[in-house]
């Protein structure tokens, strides 16, 4: 139950800011977990260094956006359309 309200606090503050990031990259571009946490740390940076990926997990599981994984050992995704 903790667990679960402390991704609700923190989905609340950076997940408007995720969104941001997938929308300022061309809808099918790569990106490294870095540079998503360092878009968001920018923006949010009282956060966890590890809550960008988090909420963009978070994200997924609900369906408000898509990713792959390209490379994982390199953190490297890509926005699906």
């Amino acid at each position: 139950m903790r667990q679960s309200l402390e991704l609700a606090r923190v989905s609340a503050q950076i997940a408007g800011t995720i969104l941001e990031f997938r929308s300022a990259l061309h809808p099918l571009r790569s990106f490294h977990s870095e540079d998503l946490r360092r878009f968001v740390i920018e923006r949010v940076p009282e956060i966890a260094p590890d809550s960008p990926s988090r909420i963009l997990r978070d994200l997924r599981k609900k369906k408000l956006l898509d990713y792959k994984i390209i490379d994982r050992r390199a953190s490297l995704y890509e926005f699906a359309e």
